[in-house]
């Protein structure tokens, strides 16, 4: 699920920020039930127990975790934002980093309308660099990120259509 944070939208979102905010939530609450995960294991009491350590040990390590996954992401957000800047056209500088494209939304010159359907349809799919976040975080572990991003497309799709009606 991709569930952006509440503020984020209502100050990104010009115009009906109230209407993307419950349509972004009621989508991924509905793509959360159509896609659950349907083959999840019982119980295995056969696994290894995992080794106990002791508090300095877990603390310093999600410490560590915690500073590398901030790295990686500041990382991918300066290289998207100096890709855009290199590119500097409106398509791409949408579709590469969430905010720069909100805001790039924000200042075309189309209907008010058009722009709050492009605008939750774009918060919806996240933008590459989000993605490139996600695949990066989550890379060692068993998920299938094809699987993520059908479901950002779907949900981008349903957010401007749903949108575009009821605006």
């Amino acid at each position: 699920c991709h569930f952006s944070n509440p503020i984020f939208i209502l100050t990104m979102i010009k115009t009906k920020p109230l209407l993307v905010l419950a349509i972004h939530y009621s989508l991924n609450i509905i793509i959360g039930i159509i896609f659950k995960n349907k083959n999840i294991p019982l119980k295995n009491n056969d696994k290894p127990k995992p080794e106990m350590k002791n508090f300095f040990q877990v603390f310093t390590s999600s410490i560590k975790n915690s500073m590398e996954n901030s790295l990686f992401i500041l990382g991918v957000i300066v290289f998207f934002f100096m890709i855009s800047s290199i590119i500097n056209t409106p398509i791409t500088n949408i579709f590469l980093e969430l905010s720069q494209g909100l805001n790039y939304i924000s200042l075309m010159n189309i209907s008010d309308k058009l722009k709050t359907a492009l605008a939750g349809a774009l918060l919806s799919f996240g933008g590459f660099s989000v993605h490139l976040q996600t695949y990066g975080i989550l890379s060692d572990m068993n998920f299938k990120y094809i699987k993520y991003l059908k479901t950002r497309i779907f949900h981008s799709l349903l957010s401007f259509i749903i949108i575009f009606i009821i605006f």
